[in-house]
């Protein structure tokens, strides 16, 4: 048994590997009324992780090393949660009353409590000596907050006191961490979740800090709700079990598809009922932002926040230039004004599109009845008028509903992590939120490799079009020995880690087989100088050609 004040991380020279995941997106779990999962619930694999957690152990024991696990962001989903019975108006009776920390604190203990088996599998890793750490995302950003983390520690404290005795649950206890924004070592790796660099996902003043003192606490942290929590909290938690929380506006275009083909009653029956709600929070938000002082609590809350953070990780101007590569330009009311934009747009669109099948129509008729033609070959021509025009709006219709979506340029989260790796000049840089696995290569500035890991996530998303020879639910993890990385998927049946598949996009885009927004390996980012001598290259056989 390990003794305290001796973790495995201590015990040799070499440094500690590191295990990253993400994107666990928890909820209630099961409900003790029903024997049945809360109907918002999409994290059914309690037991496979805990399977997971003690492969770590046994695995570190045999070659005796230390772990630290970390878990990058929206491990707990407070956005997919079912409303409780609250005091409020229609609005919170709906949806739920906003987050304040000490209900975000009821709501993650309840979270936990659902799923007592992931707790165990944190309480054995902790006793193993393992170090945990836990970063925030999108969807759980409230585990800034004191009262929120109060309670994670509570319940794995809980747990450990169930496997060993009260002086080692304490020093079990000390080695869970709970990191306001990232985890660093310094010449080795970077990670954060990432919503920072996605602009439907990322928050104006990202470190809350303590709001327990603010008395409309509500109402300043909504004013900086990104787009994507927006429309997940306001609208598609109304689908139900509909799995809506891959956070890209492309891939729940794909899921609206879906309902209006096969469930068109609940897609129409939610928008009805739904978007007079999201209109009255929009509004509410648009009026309270014309105030001066409605988000000068959360901005200084923030930079104060932020100041504190590069002092005391020494990263100082380093951090401040991360901190402004994030994306912040789609807010929910900036995003709503294009939304608006675009809908008069589309309005308007299908308006000229409209008068001018009837112009069409009505040509076409005027020019069949101008014919020398007896009635019969007039009926004949007009009924082929017509089933023209059906057939071809009817084609319109179906090509813009399953037609696969255009090739998009590379992700901001990827430019970003290239700038990262700039900045610090760190070999590995590892985001989650994108629910997508990705390997890039990135250019260090001395020119040394680097490397971009995307480690997908633990739950079933259906967001890939190429039909690639693996699981849906994939358990992606990054594994972190000495300097060398590797992406990875547990694999219950065999009791260990096995590659993830991932094609080669170079190659298979030339043959028309994938895009590249579809989660495979990204090409190399070329160096200028690489650029300047391939184009140079380019135009010397252009010209001896």
């Amino acid at each position: 048994m390990t003794t305290p004040g001796t973790p495995p991380s201590e015990r040799g020279p070499s440094k500690r590997e590191i295990i990253v995941l993400s994107d666990l997106h928890m909820g209630r779990g099961r409900n003790p009324e029903s024997h049945r999962f809360y109907a918002l619930e999409a994290f059914f694999y309690d037991d496979d992780f805990l399977r997971f957690a003690r492969f770590l152990c046994s695995d570190a024991a045999k070659r005796g090393v230390g772990l630290t696990i970390v878990f990058n962001g929206d491990v707990f989903d407070l956005l997919r949660i079912e409303p409780e019975e609250v005091e409020g108006g229609a609005l919170e009776r709906r949806f739920g009353a906003p987050h304040t920390p000490a209900l975000a604190a009821r709501t993650v203990a309840q979270i936990l409590a659902g799923h007592p088996v992931f707790v165990r599998a944190l309480a054995e890793l902790l006793r193993a000596g393992h170090q945990i750490v836990m970063l925030p995302g999108n969807h759980d950003i409230e585990i800034q907050w004191a009262p929120v983390q109060g309670e994670i520690r509570k319940a794995v404290d809980a747990s450990l006191r169930e496997l060993v005795p009260p002086i080692e649950a304490d020093w079990a206890q000390s080695l869970l961490r709970i990191e306001p924004w990232f985890y660093y070592e310094p010449g080795r790796i970077w990670i954060e979740h990432g919503c920072q660099y996605d602009p439907e996902n990322a928050f104006r003043y990202y470190l809350r800090g303590d709001l327990s003192n603010v008395a409309d606490v509500v109402h300043e942290a909504e004013h900086d709700m990104p787009l994507g929590n927006f429309f997940q909290k306001y609208l598609y938690n109304g689908f139900g079990h509909v799995t809506f929380i891959v956070p890209t506006s492309r891939a729940n275009a794909r899921y609206i598809k879906w309902l209006l083909i096969n469930q068109p009653r609940l897609l129409f029956g939610v928008l009805a009922s739904h978007v007079p709600f999201m209109l009255h929070v929009l509004r509410r938000l648009a009026k309270s932002a014309t105030t001066p002082s409605t988000k000068h609590y959360l901005k200084g809350q923030h930079e104060s926040n932020l100041e504190d953070l590069a002092r005391t990780t020494g990263l100082s101007d380093k951090l401040q230039a991360i901190e402004k590569l994030k994306e912040v330009n789609a807010d929910v009311l900036r995003a709503s004004r294009g939304i608006g934009f675009q809908l008069v747009v589309g309005l308007f669109t299908f308006l000229l599109l409209a008068l001018s099948g009837l112009g069409l129509w009505f040509v076409g008729l005027m020019a069949i009845n101008a014919l020398h033609a007896g009635f019969f070959a007039k009926a004949v021509l007009f009924m082929g008028l017509n089933l023209f025009l059906l057939v071809t709006a009817v084609g319109s219709l179906t090509y813009s509903l399953l037609r696969t979506p255009r090739a998009v340029p590379a992700r901001p989260v990827q430019r970003a992590a290239q700038k990262i790796v700039e900045i610090l000049d760190v070999p590995i840089v590892t985001f989650g939120h994108t629910h997508e696995e990705v390997v890039a290569r990135m250019n260090r500035p001395g020119g040394g490799k680097a490397w971009y890991y995307n480690t997908g996530t633990w739950i079933a998303v259906f967001t890939h079009d190429v039909l690639l020879p693996r699981e849906r639910v994939q358990y992606t993890f990054l594994r972190v020995r000495g300097d060398e990385p590797e992406l990875l998927h547990w694999t219950p049946g065999r009791g260990e880690p096995s590659q993830v598949i991932l094609l080669d996009e170079t190659t298979a885009e030339g043959w028309g087989l994938v895009r590249p927004s579809q989660g495979v390996a990204p090409a190399p980012v070329p160096a200028p100088e690489t650029a300047a001598a391939e184009a140079a290259a380019d135009a010397a056989r252009q010209r001896a050609s």
